[in-house]
């Protein structure tokens, strides 16, 4: 018996990857801008809010605030007023993910906004924990 759980146990080591814990299995989808005249527009924002799990309407209203801009989302795209540089676009959806997509407990991306006696909490789908948003 002690030989077929050996066996098994080797089995199984061997089909662990080596690096495991270093990566994340989630990585923040790089923003996708291109300029049109005066507006910028975010190319895969439909893709964007679909990783994230987060709704185009939410996610477009953050980042319009952050940006000091009004927008629109256009089939799939979000239409944004102003020149705006990619960098400053990604790093206010790096902030959007860390208030509203990390749980603040365990660091784990898999996380849902729920709403529980009239406050919007974000819940972790890894650790439980539900904190205020």
């Amino acid at each position: 018996m002690t030989d077929d759980y050996e066996e098994l146990l080797e089995k199984g080591l061997d089909e662990v990857p080596e690096d495991t814990g270093k990566n994340e299995r989630f990585e923040l989808p790089e923003v996708d801008t291109r300029k049109d005249g005066s507006k910028t527009i975010v190319v895969n924002f439909s893709k964007i809010a679909e990783k994230l799990s987060r709704e185009e309407k939410h996610l477009s209203k953050y980042l319009q605030n952050e940006l000091g801009t009004a927008g629109r989302i256009k089939d799939g795209e979000l239409v944004l007023n102003g020149e705006l540089r990619r960098g400053n676009v990604q790093g206010r959806l790096e902030n959007f993910a860390d208030e509203f997509v990390y749980c603040p407990e365990c660091g784990s991306p898999d996380t849902k906004l729920v709403k529980e006696k009239g406050v919007e909490l974000l819940k972790c789908q890894a650790c439980g924990a539900r904190n205020p948003v």
